[in-house]
């Protein structure tokens, strides 16, 4: 799944309203595809990093190697600054850097955002919500590619497997 194709088509959603009040499913499937682009990004930066092209389906292994919970929650500790003290411990350093971080926070935040488009029937997402979402997302992806390398590949370690004690 091509994340940016996700964004492109959360944005031509958002956009397709041209007049009166945007519907709630479109703006809801913007929002969840926002998430969706940057779960799918992340899904490939780890088969990509781990895997070599050749061994495609391990790479499909790799590809659906996370949980969204599991993520969720061990990008909310990745995220702070500083980490909880059993990450610190574990990793010996107090923060991952900036890039990693605020991916991190993109990810916890379109994840439950896309949790009240898909599943909360109360819920009315507006249409510079969807927006920001779009836009969260994008940067995100910018942040996760731009980290560097070492960085990145202890992140997707840690999202993969967690901590062992």
């Amino acid at each position: 799944m091509n994340p940016e194709h996700l964004l492109e088509l959360a944005t031509n959603e958002v956009a397709s309203q041209t007049s009166g009040a945007p519907r709630q499913a479109v703006l809801r499937r913007s929002g969840s595809s926002a998430y969706y682009a940057l779960f799918h990004q992340l899904l490939w930066t780890i088969a990509t990093t781990f895997v070599p092209a050749a061994h495609w389906k391990a790479r499909v292994l790799f590809y659906r190697a996370l949980d969204h919970g599991r993520t969720k929650q061990r990008c909310k500790h990745a995220g702070q600054d500083p980490m909880p003290k059993a990450e610190q411990l574990f990793f010996g350093f107090e923060s991952f850097p900036l890039e990693i971080r605020r991916f991190c926070n993109a990810f916890s935040d379109l994840q439950e955002l896309r949790n009240r488009c898909d599943y909360d029937p109360e819920y009315k997402i507006t249409k510079d919500v969807a927006l920001y979402a779009i836009n969260a997302s994008s940067d995100a992806i910018d942040d996760l590619k731009a980290a560097d390398e070492a960085s990145r590949t202890l992140f997707l370690s840690y999202l993969l497997f967690g901590m062992r004690s």
